[in-house]
C-alpha cells in the first residue's frame, strides 16, 4: 500500500483562531474491528467530499489509529488494518482539502485492544492484580486500559504523530481516552514510579497523584513533539476536561467539551460546563452527535428538531459546534445522517456573523471553591479542581432556569466584570481570594454564601458575612417556614428541606428571612415514622437568609438540594436572594423556565446578541431524553438591559426589525416566535 500523496494544508492561522473560525464541526468516529473483512472497500472521494460539503462541513476530524489499535495509512509505527486496501486516511484528507475542510487526525492514547493482544505487559493492573479493562466483566466486550507510565507506547504514540503530521500535514492532533482513570494503575512499573517519587503505593490519593503526574509528563511530551514540527496545530486531549483543566493548558490549544445529551450526559452538562471552559483563554467547542443514544449507536438519527435545539445551545454558549458521526467500515457516510447534520450546520453558517468574537456578558461568578468535600473526594490527579462539584452543578441549573447570565469561575478570577459571587454550600476561602472579595464588595460587589462555604474551626471566612455559626442543625432533612417575603408565589407551609443546614446568629442589624424548623427526629432504622422523612415539629428560633448590605447568607445546601432534588422551591429562594442583591439583571423575561436565554456581546461590532433556545425534551424512556419535534413558543416579552436605547433591534439571522421601547435601561421587545433557536440583536450598544 502507497502513502496517498496529498496537497499541503493552506492554513496558515495559529491553532486557537483556526478553531474559533470553524463553527461547523465533525468528529468522524472509525473504531473498527480486525474482523471486519472490506474495510475502505466503497470509499469513493468525491463521494465523501461532496456529503460532507453538501452539508456545510468545514472541519472533520479524521482517524490515524482506533480503540482496536488498527491504524487506516499505511502506517510504520503501528499496525495496519489488515483488510485495508487503500490510504484511507489520506484520501479523506485530500477529498476534504480539495474543499477547504481542515483535517485534523485522531490517535487512540490508553485503549488499543491490538497492543493489549501482544503486549500483556502494557496493560494496566487493578488494585487485585486483575487486568484493567473498560467495563467490569472481563468476558464483557469492551477495551482495556493500558499503563501509560510506560515509555515503549507512549514512543509509539509520539512515532504516530510524527508520521501523521509529517506526510499529511493535518492540521492538528485529536488525542482521546486521556483521562486519569480511578484509582489508578497497579503494575509494577508504577510500583517502582511511585516509590521513586516518594508516593506510597497503598495510599489511592497517592496513585491518583501518580496518574495525574504522569498524565502531564506524556501529554507534555507528545505537546512539544507536535510543536517542533508543526507550530500552529492544533492539540486537544480528550479525557481531561473537568474544573482542573486550568491547571494543563499548556498542552491545549482550545477547549472541548464532549456532551452526548442522549447518551448519558443529558442535556444540562454542555451549559453548565461551558460555563468554566469559556472564561478559560482558549476558544470552546461544544461537540453533540447525531445518534439517538451515544456512540457508534449505526442506525440511531436524531431528529432535525433535536439538532437544530443542540446548535442554539452551543452557539448561545459561545462555541462552535461539533457534531458526532462514525463512518461506515466501507468508507461510506451515511447520506441520511448528514441531511440532519446539514440542517443544523445550514442553520449554524447564517448564525456565525452573529457569533463570531462573541463573548459572554456574565454578571454572575459561581465561585469553584478548592476543598469542597465532594469535590475532594471526586479529585483526579494533583490540582485543585477535580470533577464537577453538586452544589456547583445545582447553582448553575438554577441560574439557567432564572435567566441569569453567569459563568463558574475559579479562585483567581478577576472579578471586575461581575456584579455578584455566590459561594455554593462547601469549600474554602483562602488569604488571595478573601482579599480579592473584600475589594469586590468594597466597589459595591455583593457575595452570596450558602451552608459551609468559606466555614473554617467555627468560623466563616468569606468577609462581611452577616452570620456567626452556631452549629449544624440536628434535623435531616428540616423543614422551612418562609415567611411571605421569601415564600412570594408559594402557599405558606411547612416546606421540606432535604439535605443539611446550620444554625447561625444574625448580625447586628441584618434582615432575617423565614425559619427553620426541626422534625420530631432524624429517620433511621429503630426509630421512623411512615414512608419517608418525620413531620415537621418547632420552630428553632434560627434563620433561613440572612442579608446585610451587600452580602447575604442562605443557611442550608440549598444547591446540592437543587441538584439532588429538583425542588423549584429551593431556586425560588435563590430569587429572592437575587432579587435584594441584582434588582435589575441582564435579562428580563416572561418565559418556560426550560427556555435558554442567554446574551453575549461582539465588541468589534457594538451589538449584543441575545439567544433563545426552546427546550422541549420528552422523557418516553427511562434512558433517554428524547426531542421528537418542537413546537413553537411564541410572543416572548423581553427585556435586555442594554444601559442606552439601541439604533434597531432585529431578528437574526432573518433581519426582520423589532418594534422596541425603552424603560430605563432596558430595551423591550416582544419575540414574536421560538422554535429551536432564535437570536435578538441589539445594534449600536
Amino acid at each position: 500500500m502507497k502513502i496517498k500523496k496529498v496537497s499541503k494544508s493552506p492554513i496558515t492561522c495559529s491553532g486557537p483562531d483556526l478553531v474559533a473560525s470553524r463553527f461547523r464541526q465533525i468528529h468522524l468516529d472509525f473504531h473498527t474491528s480486525e474482523l471486519i473483512t472490506d474495510v475502505g472497500a466503497e470509499f469513493d472521494a468525491d463521494t465523501f467530499g461532496n456529503v460532507l460539503d453538501e452539508a456545510r462541513v468545514n472541519w472533520i476530524t479524521l482517524f490515524a489509529k482506533c480503540h482496536h489499535g488498527m491504524s487506516y495509512y499505511p502506517t510504520q509505527a503501528g499496525v495496519i488494518h489488515p483488510s485495508m486496501k487503500i490510504d484511507l486516511l489520506g484520501e479523506q484528507i485530500e477529498a476534504c482539502r480539495k474543499r477547504g475542510i481542515v483535517t485534523p487526525a485522531y490517535i487512540s492514547v490508553r485503549v488499543d485492544e491490538h497492543n493489549a493482544k501482544i503486549h500483556h505487559d502494557w496493560i494496566g493492573h487493578l488494585k487485585d492484580n486483575k487486568y484493567w479493562k473498560w467495563w467490569d466483566s472481563p468476558l464483557a466486550a469492551g477495551w482495556y486500559n493500558h499503563c501509560m507510565n510506560n515509555t515503549d507506547y507512549v514512543d509509539q504514540l509520539e512515532a504516530q504523530a510524527v508520521e501523521v503530521l509529517k506526510w499529511y500535514d493535518v492540521e492538528g492532533l485529536f488525542f482521546d481516552m486521556c483521562y486519569c482513570a480511578e484509582p489508578g494503575c497497579y503494575c509494577p512499573r508504577c510500583y517502582d514510579s511511585m516509590k521513586r517519587r516518594g508516593l506510597d503505593f497503598a495510599s489511592d490519593d497517592d496513585h491518583k497523584k501518580h496518574e495525574f503526574l504522569i498524565t502531564r509528563e506524556y501529554t507534555q511530551r507528545l505537546t512539544k513533539a507536535i510543536r517542533k514540527i508543526k507550530k500552529n496545530a492544533t492539540i486537544f486531549f480528550n479525557g481531561r476536561m473537568r474544573p482542573g483543566i486550568s491547571e494543563e493548558l499548556d498542552v491545549f490549544t482550545h477547549i472541548e467539551i464532549e456532551a452526548l445529551p442522549t447518551g448519558g450526559w443529558g442535556y444540562a452538562f454542555f451549559p453548565i460546563h461551558a460555563r468554566y471552559g469559556r472564561v478559560l483563554p482558549r476558544p470552546l467547542q461544544g461537540m453533540t452527535a447525531r445518534f439517538h443514544k451515544s456512540w457508534a449507536d449505526f442506525g440511531g438519527l436524531k431528529t432535525s428538531d433535536q439538532l437544530l435545539f443542540e446548535a442554539g445551545t452551543i452557539l448561545s454558549a459561545t462555541a462552535v459546534m461539533n457534531v458526532g458521526d462514525q463512518c461506515h467500515p466501507r468508507g461510506t457516510l451515511d447520506k441520511g445522517a448528514y441531511e440532519v447534520i446539514g440542517d443544523s450546520f445550514k442553520h449554524v453558517e447564517k448564525c456565525e456573523p452573529w457569533c463570531v468574537g462573541a463573548k459572554a456578558v456574565a454578571e454572575i461568578g459561581v465561585m469553584m471553591l478548592p476543598g469542597s468535600q465532594e469535590a475532594a473526594a471526586k479529585a483526579v490527579g494533583a490540582g485543585v479542581m477535580g470533577a464537577m462539584d453538586t452544589a456547583v452543578d445545582g447553582a448553575g441549573r438554577m441560574l439557567l432556569e432564572l435567566k441569569q447570565q453567569f459563568n463558574l469561575i475559579y479562585p483567581d478570577t478577576d472579578l471586575k466584570d461581575y456584579k455578584v459571587v455566590i459561594l455554593p454550600d462547601n469549600g474554602f476561602v483562602e488569604a488571595p481570594l478573601k482579599k480579592a472579595l473584600k475589594d469586590f464588595m468594597a466597589r459595591g460587589g455583593a457575595v452570596i454564601a450558602s451552608y459551609k462555604a468559606s466555614l473554617v474551626d467555627g468560623k466563616f471566612q468569606c468577609p462581611s458575612l452577616p452570620v456567626s455559626f452556631v452549629s449544624d442543625n440536628p434535623s435531616t432533612p428540616c423543614y422551612l417556614d418562609l415567611g411571605k417575603e421569601l415564600g412570594q408565589g408559594w402557599p405558606q407551609s411547612k416546606y421540606v428541606f432535604y439535605e443539611a443546614s446550620t444554625f447561625v446568629k444574625p448580625a447586628a442589624g441584618a434582615k432575617k428571612m423565614g425559619e427553620l424548623v426541626s422534625s420530631y427526629f432524624n429517620r433511621a432504622y429503630d426509630h421512623f415514622c411512615s414512608h419517608n422523612q418525620t413531620p415537621d415539629d418547632k420552630p428553632t428560633g434560627y434563620p433561613v437568609v440572612v442579608i446585610k448590605g451587600r452580602a447575604a447568607y442562605i443557611s442550608t445546601e440549598i444547591f446540592k438540594a437543587y441538584q439532588n432534588h429538583a425542588y423549584s422551591l429551593y431556586k425560588s429562594i435563590v430569587a429572592r436572594v437575587l432579587e435584594q442583591l441584582l434588582p435589575q439583571p441582564m435579562v428580563q423575561t416572561h418565559a418556560p423556565s426550560a427556555m435558554e436565554i442567554s446574551v453575549n456581546r461582539q465588541a468589534k461590532e457594538k451589538r449584543l446578541v441575545a439567544h433563545l433556545v426552546n427546550f422541549q425534551p420528552q422523557r418516553r424512556h427511562i434512558h433517554v431524553e428524547w426531542i421528537e419535534e418542537l413546537y413553537p413558543i411564541r410572543d416572548i416579552p423581553l427585556a435586555v438591559r442594554t444601559g442606552k436605547k439601541p439604533t434597531h433591534v432585529t431578528l437574526v439571522p432573518s433581519g426582520e426589525a423589532l418594534i422596541f421601547t425603552m424603560n430605563g435601561e432596558y430595551c423591550q421587545v416582544v419575540v414574536p416566535e421560538v422554535k429551536a433557536h432564535q437570536m435578538v440583536a441589539f445594534e449600536g450598544v
